[in-house]
């Protein structure tokens, strides 16, 4: 992790290419979404991104492969499919109605504000509003997915799941979540029972070394968690009476909001 030197708060950043890689696929997306049904030339595709057609073809095989673009079988033109269209959609609505409760909750707090859904087995981050605190917390970027729990958002999300459904989330990331912070399956289990007793999550060193994050979820009219929020700083900011207090101002923020 390193200290942002660009314009705003200094930020702790991952040194990896995968979010460059993740935001060229991105572009690709956009670039098609713009394009409607009738879709883009390959060779459009690569003008419009600024990429060589090898390796926009590489970046739509994986795409066409994952069911987020498909290939019309009688010209090389690709569009988006219909269901990522509508997930997207409702990802940019949850945004839409979420950004201004997260404008206010990093405000109060100097802290930044995560906004999480759920994305099968794991947690999607969709938004994130950056505080005034001099060192923002900026490891989880948007796109970024991680296994359902690891995070304090998605802990959150995870502990407010019907019990059964939860159990079997933590088994089948049992592999994955070794790779943040040794993290067990047991382990686990006890974080989520600690954030239902709670009533909002604490998550120290498994999604990133030093941080501690604070998630509370947001659930459906039936009460089944669709989105969470999470405000994560450094350990050394996030005393047990800050938690408490950071916790209250996200429940307060929400119990506010019309959802």
């Amino acid at each position: 992790m390193k200290i942002s030197d660009e314009a705003g708060p200094p930020s702790l950043e991952p040194s990896s290419s995968g979010p460059r890689t993740l935001r060229r696929g991105l572009r690709i997306l956009e670039t098609l979404r713009t394009a409607g049904a009738e879709g883009m030339h390959i060779t459009e595709v690569a003008k419009a991104v600024g990429m060589q057609r090898p390796t926009v073809y590489r970046f739509l095989d994986v795409l066409v492969e994952e069911g987020y673009v498909i290939r019309d079988s009688a010209t090389p033109h690709y569009s988006i499919a219909q269901a990522w269209r509508a997930w997207r959609d409702a990802h940019q609505e949850a945004v839409h109605r979420m950004r201004p409760i997260m404008r206010k909750i990093s405000d109060a707090t100097g802290d930044s504000t995560f906004l999480i859904c759920r994305s099968g087995s794991e947690s999607l981050c969709l938004h994130r509003e950056v505080g005034n605190y001099a060192v923002q917390v900026q490891v989880v970027t948007i796109g970024h997915r991680q296994p359902l729990g690891v995070g304090a958002a998605g802990l959150a999300l995870l502990a407010a799941l019907p019990e059964a459904e939860a159990v079997d989330l933590i088994e089948q990331n049992s592999a994955a979540l070794r790779a943040y912070g040794n993290m067990t399956t047991a382990r686990m289990s006890v974080l989520v029972q600690s954030t239902q007793t709670r009533g909002w999550s604490v998550v120290g060193d498994a999604a990133a070394p030093g941080v501690i994050g604070i998630g509370a979820a947001i659930r459906d009219s039936s009460g089944y968690p669709i989105l969470a929020l999470s405000v994560s700083s450094v350990a050394d900011r996030m005393p047990p009476s800050r938690q408490r207090k950071i916790a209250e101002i996200m429940r307060r923020e929400l119990d506010r909001a019309v959802l």
